[in-house]
């Protein structure tokens, strides 16, 4: 074994470390630039509100003030017009001086009670084509005085204010008088590039969405703020409303109806416009965070680097311990954790070493005690260590299973007792085998015959079963080497069994000076009864083990009275 890695893993500590380095340094700005951005783009969607509603509000009065303009020349126009006192080279001087004084207005016109063209006066010599177009005609229906738009084919639509001419309560007809369609819309556009910098972001449009002056004049569009707010098509009701929308690139705009006369002024912009300062902030995040980044790189190549170093000499201590060089020492000698680290290794390991001297003197024991005594004895006893041990037991279901050699009384007496010792150890070895792969427990040897508990495993009810298959291959075992023994010992050597199961006490029995570790109870002498009369090559067990194993075949020998038993017990024999 190496005795360290000749590479790096492929999450090594340097990359954990200088990611971590890199979470902890730019997850935090990342949080809190969200959350600036955040609450700076809401504080800004506040401002652009508020901004966008005192320009429509300005623009609103920009509009009204323009209309109240025309409205009052037409009530002036209207009492010299009907002054009977002013001759009518006085009442056409006055009327051009009433249209040269009032910027907005591109002329008046007079109607006859038809609404057909009779005369005008405009500003400067220069025609107004819209004054000629036919004015309502005059009933009682109609107000005193009105907004009109005059659709005005391939031009700006035509805006003026209509009002009835009345004489001694009677209709002599209306007069007109023309907004200049340049004056209204230069207010709007000089509007917007003083509030935005641009002349197209504030316009006025009609209820048929036709854009009347400002941005996009004399066209109708499809308008997309209108498709994200809920207003019809009637502008009757005075609302203000801000949204955002898309229109090939977002846009931020506020609208804002004007009720009298069925319009409503817009003001909209890109909202990359409205937020620049957004972007900036955001622009600034950014390169705050890489900055953060590259700094948290290279805090985490520098730390690593130097920790690096005492990691790589404790994982090579760590590989000298792996083959076992406990008294190896670390040469790590840093303040830090570090060093505290190397010291625990070097206590690791040689606590490490004390317990493989321990392991290794148990294992001892309890192999030199399983010579003497049954396997689970030897491990409490080894597992008791310098304690003492108690008296006692418990109560546990087992079966038990007595096998003895038939007939060996003559063979002791006509051989050796060498002879027979030597071959009493090599048959209780191979018994004692077959006992132990069948999960039991060999109890004791008593002469000739060798006793064996089974006990329940893992909460299965097997141990009748295993019991069976025990004597089985204790049977077929003797069955197979009986011609060598024969040869070697002149003695055919064959087995009686005897298997009994029932509650039983399992524990150490005896005294404080001498105690064994054994089993006692009643299923124990009905084995060691059913042993003595058994015949050669036969297992004899009772009528609960018989039930217990319904794949095995039994024969029903009668009852027997068993020597300590009241009452007679019924036999059977194993066949299969």
């Amino acid at each position: 074994m190496a005795d360290a890695p000749k590479e790096l893993p492929r999450r090594s500590l340097r990359t954990r470390w200088t990611l971590g380095v890199l979470v902890v340094a730019v997850v935090p700005l990342v949080l809190l630039a969200f959350f600036v951005i955040d609450v700076q783009r809401r504080g800004l969607a506040r401002a652009e509100k508020q901004l966008e509603v005192a320009v429509v509000d300005e623009a609103a009065s920009r509009v009204l003030a323009t209309f109240d303009e025309a409205s009052e020349t037409a009530a002036r126009a209207e009492t010299i017009f009907l002054d009977g006192n002013i001759d009518a080279d006085a009442r056409i001087r006055l009327l051009s001086g009433l249209v040269k004084r009032a910027k907005g207005i591109s002329g008046i016109a007079f109607f006859d009670s038809q609404g057909q063209f009779v005369d005008a006066v405009v500003r400067d010599n220069t025609d107004d084509p819209a004054l000629h177009l036919p004015a309502l005609a005059v009933d009682g229906e109609r107000p005193s005085s009105d907004f009109r738009v005059i659709p005005v084919p391939n031009a700006i639509p035509a805006l003026r204010v209509e009002r009835r001419l009345m004489h001694e309560g009677k209709a002599r007809g209306s007069l007109a008088v023309g907004i200049a369609n340049d004056a209204l819309d230069a207010r709007l556009r000089d509007l917007s590039a003083a509030r935005f910098g641009a002349n197209d972001r504030v316009y006025l449009v009609d209820e048929a969405r036709l854009v009347l002056a400002g941005a996009k004049a004399g066209t109708k569009p499809a308008l997309p703020i209108f498709e994200a707010v809920s207003v019809g098509n009637q502008f009757t009701t005075e609302l203000v409303l801000t949204t955002e929308f898309k229109d090939g690139v977002e846009r931020v705009g506020t609208i804002r109806t004007l009720p009298a006369q069925r319009w409503a002024l817009v003001v909209e912009r890109p909202t990359a416009e409205a937020f620049e300062a957004l972007e900036s902030s955001r622009r600034a995040f950014l390169y705050g965070l890489v900055a953060a980044a590259a700094l948290a790189i290279l805090a985490g190549l520098v730390l690593t680097q130097r920790t690096l170093g005492p990691i790589r000499s404790l994982m090579q201590l760590i590989a000298r311990y792996s083959r076992r060089d406990f008294g190896a020492r670390s040469t790590v000698k840093s303040d830090d954790e570090l060093a505290l680290l190397g010291s625990s290794l070097e206590r690791m390991a040689d606590d490490l070493s004390a317990s493989e001297k321990e392991i290794e003197k148990r294992a001892r024991i309890e192999a030199d005690l399983r010579r003497y005594m049954p396997e689970e004895a030897a491990e409490a006893i080894v597992k008791k260590g310098e304690k003492e041990l108690d008296l006692g037991g418990a109560k546990r279901r087992a079966t038990i299973l007595f096998a003895d050699v038939v007939a060996f009384t003559g063979f002791a007496e006509r051989t050796s007792p060498e002879r027979s010792v030597a071959f009493l150890n090599e048959l209780f070895t191979i018994l004692s085998e077959i006992v132990f792969r069948h999960g039991g427990m060999v109890d004791k040897f008593v002469g000739d015959a060798i006793m064996a508990v089974f006990r329940p495993k893992d909460g299965a009810d097997d141990d009748r079963a295993r019991a069976l298959a025990t004597a089985e291959d204790m049977h077929a075992f003797v069955a197979s080497n009986m011609p060598r023994w024969k040869a070697e010992y002149d003695f055919a050597v064959e087995l009686g069994i005897g298997i009994a199961s029932g509650d039983v006490l399992l524990g150490n029995l005896g005294s404080k000076q001498r105690m064994e570790y054994t089993v006692i109870g009643d299923a124990v002498n009905v084995a060691a009864r059913l042993e003595s009369l058994a015949r050669p090559r036969q297992t004899l067990t009772t009528k609960d083990v018989a039930l217990a194993c319904p794949d095995v075949e039994f024969a029903s020998l009668g009852e027997h009275a068993l020597r300590g038993k009241a009452q007679p017990v019924e036999v059977y024999e194993v066949l299969s």
